[in-house]
């Protein structure tokens, strides 16, 4: 929350009860954070609130770390607080971009703002769920390569 409060400029619109946003309101709403593990996977940790606004922003985040025949992703949603259609958008773009290079992917999701959405339109099956990040780094050390 004091992420969002950083953006929000004090200044009220006449009549309004919300304050305006800043000009760049989205710049830290949600962050990736890169960290390799063994046995040579690369977790992304997913920070913040993913919709229209922060979706190229999180693809772009993703995307950077996703090598043809590299190592294998796990992308942590555990610290995401929101997950909109263009969220979901994003998490299909990366599995297909992943699928064409050849490599693992793995999504750590345990909060009902991320697992719902996914359930609802039917993401959850297309995705290797896990409920931590130990979970996910077993499942792909069972792949082919692991």
């Amino acid at each position: 929350m004091t992420t969002v409060l950083q953006h929000l400029s004090t200044d009220r619109i006449p009549g309004a009860t919300a304050v305006r946003p800043a000009l760049h309101p989205c710049a830290e709403l949600v962050t990736v954070t890169a960290r390799p593990v063994l046995p040579g996977a690369i977790v992304l940790a997913v920070r913040g609130e993913v919709d229209s606004s922060t979706s190229q922003q999180l693809q772009d985040g993703l995307l950077a770390h996703l090598r043809p025949t590299g190592p294998p992703l796990v992308i942590d949603l555990t610290d995401v607080t929101f997950l909109g259609a263009a969220g979901l958008t994003v998490l299909v773009n990366v599995s297909e971009a992943a699928v064409a290079a050849r490599v693992g992917l793995c999504v750590v999701a345990c909060a009902r703002s991320v697992l719902l959405p996914l359930r609802i339109t039917g993401l959850d099956e297309l995705f290797d769920i896990h409920p931590d990040i130990t979970h996910a780094l077993l499942r792909l050390g069972d792949g082919p390569d692991g």
